[in-house]
């Protein structure tokens, strides 16, 4: 493998606070090789700071367009920019490769803590530089190998305080999957994990406890609620025609309306259950 040989670059912004992302491009031709068990798909973009190994997002109002992701966007990560995938997806207009799937290297820095193998990886304060996740969002992806292991470069940056802190940025392999991290330390003990993890998929992000709690119970009221009018509406039906044959139609048009009134509690209820987990 030929060593990685990092070209210095602009300073970038941390944390929104004026100071100017350093953007690291790392030329490497193993880079080729992680590529070819990648896809890729073609976006536009207007950034020229975009450069093989960043993290980008979608911009918002700009349809297939992408820019540097970071923790201020991280609700649009899309993929990591790349070159020489083994598969490339392009409607024919000029822009970049962005890998969706597969493996590619990536640039992540310990801005978080040392990334490890295994770790998952999201978007971090220094746009375009990924970063270890300690807690529920958004993921890029999982790290493949240590960042210890690969060659970086310091870097300093300001946080929300002023203080400066020197951070390592260098380039590690990345399994590509956009999927939402749930930490260990935000699960929740006394609700049965996939009742969560239902939640979280259906909120797009961490739902408290307490409302999945609230829409369990409201499931559990919807399910004996509309048991009760069907077993009421069916029972009630049968005894009205055995009693009198010629009140069919009236039973009928009967349990017709029975079944719109179900139909409109279900709506209802299937509504305010999506806004409790939403809002």
């Amino acid at each position: 493998m030929v060593p990685m040989r990092p070209r210095t670059v602009s300073k970038s912004r941390y944390l929104g606070l004026g100071v100017a992302l350093v953007v690291l491009l790392l030329a490497v031709s193993s880079w080729s090789a992680e590529g070819a068990s990648s896809i890729a798909q073609n976006f536009k973009t207007n950034d020229a700071n975009i450069v093989a190994g960043a993290l980008v997002s979608l911009k918002s109002n700009s349809p297939n367009t992408v820019e540097l992701g970071s923790s201020s966007n991280v609700d649009q990560l899309i993929g990591v920019a790349g070159e020489r995938s083994l598969i490339e997806l392009s409607d024919g207009e000029a822009g970049i490769q962005v890998v969706t799937s597969g493996i590619t290297p990536m640039l992540v820095s310990d801005i978080n803590g040392a990334v490890k193998t295994g770790d998952k990886v999201t978007a971090s304060p220094i746009a375009g530089v990924g970063m270890r996740t300690t807690t529920s969002t958004l993921v890029i992806g999982t790290a493949q190998a240590n960042l210890s292991s690969a060659q970086t470069e310091t870097h300093a940056v300001t946080d929300k305080s002023g203080a400066k802190k020197n951070v390592q940025v260098g380039a590690i392999p990345v399994q590509v999957d956009k999927v939402f991290y749930e930490a260990s330390q935000d699960q929740n003990s006394f609700l049965p994990p996939a009742f969560q993890d239902f939640a979280n998929s259906v909120a797009g992000h961490q739902v408290s406890p307490v409302r999945v709690l609230v829409a369990a119970l409201l499931v559990i009221l919807l399910f004996v609620a509309v048991t009760i009018l069907l077993y009421s509406a069916v029972r009630s039906s049968i005894i009205s025609i055995g009693r009198n044959p010629l009140s069919e139609s009236a039973v009928s048009k009967s349990l017709i309306e029975v079944g719109l009134t179900v139909i409109g509690v279900l709506a209802f209820t299937v509504i305010v259950i999506y806004l409790i987990l939403t809002l």
